[in-house]
């Protein structure tokens, strides 16, 4: 096994939070050590911030790693990780930062361990610019069952920005070895739903984002009063929350798209936001969503290749794609195959 250092250079590509995770991952289920410099540079506040703080410490108590650098606004770690330890851990990231970006460091080396685990994240489980428990659930979680291993995803309470205070519990049971993934065809279009959630707001909202969503723009999604689900039960939600969920279903699995409310930005945007997203994903395709891609690349590296069709990539998943071979002896292609089709090969 190869324990020399791996160095991470945080301002490349998206130069995110998005590098700190995969990276942690990678080093986890390899047991490669890492140091990043430059962590988040390309943010306007660079640094590790309290989610970020979270992913690394909740790394560290899952495989046991020698960590330097865990301090918030710290814009270098070094990460020397141990055994991973399947069993039953919580995470409070103390914020309405996102649980399931948590998530997305810590799920790929459990998904291979020598025992089940449980994980609970407490925080935000429906922020902007990142995946809501809806999508961990019925969209991410069915994809990595296609590796092999067993996992399902529940909600106790929705939580937003900036209070947080929601929660997501995630099971994992584990295989030996992961199975190649091949997604290059996505199916017949079954259908579509929504959903709306809207905490303590102003009635009209969640009507008015029902009413957008049944607009002609988004006729070939089908969605009407009986298949959109509203919620607006405010007993477990702290503060005001908003967000607008359309799932596409297809033969080849459920696609959440999202959209998020925030202050200032009207119902009727963030209902079309989603409305957008489900539309252009139903047109292009595709298996593999654009925002699903870069979350398959980690695990799909620690099973040993593999390849999907998708749209354009994102910079998340080409700065994904050139992460990798830092710490497997795999390279990531993107392929464009026509105006909207694109594939994605690890080999």
């Amino acid at each position: 096994m190869d324990t020399t250092c791996i160095t991470v250079d945080g301002n490349v590509g998206e130069g995110g939070g998005q590098l700190l995770r995969a990276s942690l991952a990678l080093s986890m289920a390899l047991a490669r050590p890492f140091r990043m410099v430059n962590i988040r540079a390309r943010r306007p506040k660079p640094g590790l911030k309290r989610q970020h703080l979270t992913c690394l410490h909740a790394a560290q108590a899952i495989c046991g790693a020698q960590v330097t650098g865990d301090a918030i606004n710290s814009m270098a770690i070094t990460f020397v990780p141990g055994l991973v330890r399947p069993g039953e851990y919580r995470f409070d990231i103390g914020s309405g930062g996102s649980c399931t970006m948590v998530l997305q460091a810590i799920v790929p080396p459990l998904l291979t361990a020598s025992a089940p685990s449980r994980l609970t994240v407490t925080g935000g489980t429906h922020v902007p610019h990142a995946p809501p428990f809806e999508f961990l659930r019925d969209t991410l979680f069915p994809w990595l069952e296609k590796l092999g291993p067993r996992l399902s995803a529940s909600m106790d309470r929705p939580g937003f920005m900036q209070v947080g205070g929601g929660s997501i519990t995630v099971d994992i049971e584990p295989v030996s070895a992961l199975k190649i993934l091949e997604a290059n065809e996505c199916g017949a279009f079954i259908g579509a739903d929504g959903h709306v959630r809207a905490y303590n707001l102003h009635e009209g909202v969640a009507e008015r984002e029902c009413a957008a969503l049944q607009e002609v723009n988004f006729a070939a999604l089908g969605l009407s009063a009986e298949n959109v689900q509203v919620d607006t039960q405010t007993r477990s939600v702290e503060g005001p929350g908003n967000v607008v969920l359309v799932t596409v279903r297809r033969e080849s699995g459920a696609t959440v798209c999202t959209g998020i409310g925030q202050r200032d930005v009207k119902a009727e945007s963030v209902a079309r936001q989603a409305g957008n997203r489900a539309m252009g994903f139903l047109k292009a395709e595709v298996p593999v969503e654009k925002h699903l891609a870069d979350q398959l690349l980690a695990p799909m590296a620690l099973a040993g290749g593999g390849s999907f069709l998708t749209e354009k990539p994102s910079l998340h998943t080409r700065t994904c794609m050139e992460l990798l071979p830092l710490f497997v002896n795999i390279k990531a292609r993107a392929i464009q195959e026509n105006a909207k089709v694109w594939s994605i090969i690890l080999k």
